[in-house]
């Protein structure tokens, strides 16, 4: 046979694996994390955030909410490595704190930390490259259930893709998710197809707990690989399936003895998910998350018409996938089946039983990604020409509104933390205060891009530490200017917010996130009676935006996770 046919879509490839690295490396450089990034950058370090105030420990590096005015870089310690850095347990006592996730993505960026440092570009790299590593993965496993057509079909989908590309460029453990799942889908298929093999079975147990530590909604991938070697086990001995599959439970046992009792705890945003759903919710939720590993349903702004357009070409291929009806799917490409069914139905299962509203987050469903370019690929395959081809075009023609919406993600709307800070900065003085009402992420973010030396106070509402009037006639002695910023709205108003409007003169109401409750994003006032060292001081602080970065950027649903 003619290497030629290699030779070209081995170049093919490469291409589309440079083209994915510089749209990654593109987006991830970008500055301007949101809540759940600096929540990520906190964890790595060491520091509990959502702990109640009662519990914190100072010494081990958790959140309190300083008593006094102190300057953001004294928030900014929260996200920085410390000398020498903390330590693996302590980062895992953090996330036991703090998340209601497993630890195995923290620790892991823990160490790339401290390989690259804590900025925003570092953050987001090390997602960028989990996502480049699974591309081979993908090719290797696509290859295998379908031939090189379909290998470079699912990397070209994956490459394109707008969740896979805005997830790939996001301080948080879906890339991850996926590299891991790759792995898993390859060592399945070795272990059905070459047997009990030393190095597949010890590759099979590693993955899958790996997995498991890394976000639960990675059981639903275990399980659809589980299952599907039960069903198709090949040359491997079903005795050997249950064999690894207590292996696995023995190697995250520690962590999920706790998973009860970490779930229970009180957390400042621990219940924004606990709102029971109808069975048509449910129902629908299984479209929603479908839909999401498609074209970002729900996440990207002006998706209306690329919703339509796909919708118009996946029922061109399904048509066509009856009229040449024959040979169905092969075992091995069951598995992919399997898992993209597992990932969408799993989150909807879990709602059922727990009375929650997983299924509401699309990104939950992200675990399935490569499987659904996977299944995309081999429908694309099998009714190639011409209406494949037809198909693959339109569908890349479909997601240019949400590619070109990615492109604009930072910072994130609902959250722009650095547009919040380039208002700030420039006129904030001794006499001057920023009071941040939020969550203690949401704190630290815009610590993060003011000053150092600016003024703040953290408005925790949440932590029921602040007392009214008095910390706010404490807090506000002496001051001349008073900049309220509200972010990351839980349904608490600060009572101070109403205290400055009663008490102090509003200068400006500038809604900089219409996402968070519709409310302005910074108030600015003058407080009244003061001497005339605050009458010289400019009545209207705050700049036009001019200068200040692009808002503009796909919505995603607000959370601690």
């Amino acid at each position: 046979m003619s290497a030629e046919p290699f030779r070209r879509e081995g170049l093919v490839l490469a291409v589309v694996v440079v083209v994915a690295a510089a749209l990654r490396i593109g987006l991830a450089v970008q500055p301007g994390l949101w809540c759940d990034e600096i929540f990520s950058l906190a964890m790595a370090t060491g520091h509990s955030l959502e702990h109640p105030a009662a519990v914190a420990e100072p010494a081990l590096g958790d959140f309190v909410e300083p008593r006094d005015v102190v300057t953001a870089a004294t928030f900014r310690r929260y996200l920085e490595p410390e000398t020498p850095p903390a330590g693996f347990a302590r980062v895992i006592r953090a996330v036991a704190l703090s998340d209601t996730s497993p630890p195995l993505y923290y620790l892991l960026l823990a160490c790339w930390q401290r390989l690259a440092g804590a900025s925003d570009a570092a953050l987001r790299m090390f997602s960028t490259a989990c996502a480049l590593l699974s591309l081979p993965l993908l090719w290797g496993v696509a290859r295998d259930l379908g031939g090189r057509r379909v290998a470079l079909l699912a990397t070209v989908l994956f490459a394109l893709a707008p969740p896979a590309l805005y997830y790939a460029a996001e301080g948080r453990m879906y890339a991850l998710t996926w590299l891991l799942g790759l792995a898993l889908a390859r060592a399945t298929l070795m272990l059905a197809r070459d047997g009990a093999r030393p190095v597949w079975v010890v590759g099979w147990i590693v993955l899958a707990a790996a997995g498991l530590l890394t976000h639960y909604f990675l059981l639903f991938v275990w399980l659809a690989h589980t299952a599907w070697l039960l069903r198709y086990p090949g040359r491997l001995p079903r005795t050997a399936v249950v064999g690894m599959m207590t292996a696995v439970g023995v190697l995250i046992l520690p962590w999920y003895l706790r998973v009860p009792e970490s779930l229970g705890a009180w957390r400042i945003t621990g219940r924004w998910l606990d709102t029971p759903l109808g069975y048509g919710q449910l129902a629908y939720g299984v479209l929603r998350l479908g839909g999401s590993l498609v074209n970002g349903y729900g996440v990207w702004t002006g998706i209306k018409l690329t919703m339509a357009v796909q919708a118009v070409l996946i029922m061109v291929l399904i048509v066509a996938l009856v009229r040449r009806r024959g040979a169905g799917a092969t075992p091995e490409q069951r598995l992919a089946t399997f898992w993209l069914v597992a990932s969408v139905v799993g989150p909807v299962v879990l709602d059922l039983v727990r009375h929650t509203a997983t299924s509401r987050i699309e990104r939950y469903a992200l675990p399935g990604l490569p499987a659904a370019m996977v299944v995309l690929a081999l429908a694309l395959d099998r009714v190639f020409r011409p209406v494949g081809i037809a198909v693959l075009i339109g569908t890349v023609i479909a997601w240019l509104p949400g590619l070109r919406e990615v492109a604009r993600s930072s910072p994130r709307a609902w959250e722009p933390f650095p547009t919040i800070a380039a208002h700030l900065d420039g006129w904030t003085g001794p006499e001057d205060l920023v009071i941040v009402s939020s969550i203690p992420s949401g704190v630290l973010g815009i610590a993060r891009y003011v000053a150092p030396e600016t003024p703040m106070v953290g408005w925790v509402e949440a932590l029921g530490a602040r007392r009214m009037p008095e910390d706010a006639e404490r807090l506000i002695a002496d001051r001349c200017r008073v900049a309220f910023v509200r972010t990351h709205d839980l349904g608490q108003t600060a009572p101070v917010e109403g205290w400055l409007r009663a008490h102090a003169e509003t200068v400006r109401d500038l809604g900089l996130a219409k996402e968070i409750g519709g409310e302005p994003a910074i108030t600015v006032f003058t407080l009244r009676g003061r001497d005339d060292r605050c009458a010289s001081r400019s009545s209207d602080p705050l700049a036009p935006a001019s200068s200040a970065p692009d808002t503009r950027a796909p919505r995603v649903p607000h959370s601690a996770e």
